[in-house]
């Protein structure tokens, strides 16, 4: 007899339970809401996921706004820049920075330059240049990158901390910023003329 024939008959003669039909109708009852649950279980979990994401993303960049507005603090707000009145010291204070002051002043017509040097600011090295725009002082700093420091996303962040607005940028190895309590727009805007400048000087 062959092997196809024994197994039919090994099959005609088991038993067919009885709960048998029930049971297939409440598997098929069940299933749908097994595969909802799994479904909004993993819809919460992919909420989770990008909202952490965007938390991280959100203090990284209010950590990175921290690094130029302490410098505008300290040095123009504060007073603590040096009081330069010819260009020729402005040039030795920011040293092999100084060919990019001019193309700074550039983008910025009818602005007058209060200082430029380079300064240190809670154990960080920065180059500063200060701006003045009526009674109003703008910082442009550069500072150089540590570890994995970086702006995410757009090639110009910018928010508000502590009252000034902040536009900041990668340029390279450095980060720059433009620092203001001017209106947001007018502060973006010369952050945007500016940007291009520093990265041409600091090879990007």
């Amino acid at each position: 007899m062959k092997q196809s024939e024994l197994v039919r008959r090994a099959l005609d003669a088991e038993p067919v339970p009885r709960d048998l039909e029930a049971r297939v109708r409440v598997n098929l009852t069940r299933r749908p809401g097994v595969l909802w649950g799994r479904l909004l279980t993993s819809f919460a979990m992919l909420v989770m996921v990008i909202g952490g994401a965007q938390y991280y993303t959100a203090q990284k960049v209010r950590a990175l706004y921290r690094v130029g507005v302490a410098d505008h603090i300290h040095c123009a707000i504060e007073g603590a820049y040096p009081h330069q009145t010819e260009r020729v010291s402005m040039m030795e204070g920011l040293g092999p920075y100084a060919p990019m002051l001019q193309p700074i002043l550039d983008q910025s017509p009818g602005d007058t330059v209060e200082s430029a040097h380079r300064c240190t600011t809670g154990g960080r090295d920065y180059v500063h240049v200060i701006l003045r725009r009526g009674p109003t002082l703008i910082s442009v700093i550069l500072t150089k990158r540590t570890g994995a420091e970086g702006f995410p996303g757009t090639r110009l962040r910018e928010g508000k901390m502590d009252g000034y607005f902040v536009s900041g940028f990668e340029a390279g190895a450095y980060l720059g910023y433009v620092v203001s309590a001017l209106p947001g727009q007018q502060n973006s805007e010369l952050a945007g003329r500016v940007a291009p400048v520093v990265r041409r000087y600091t090879g990007v």
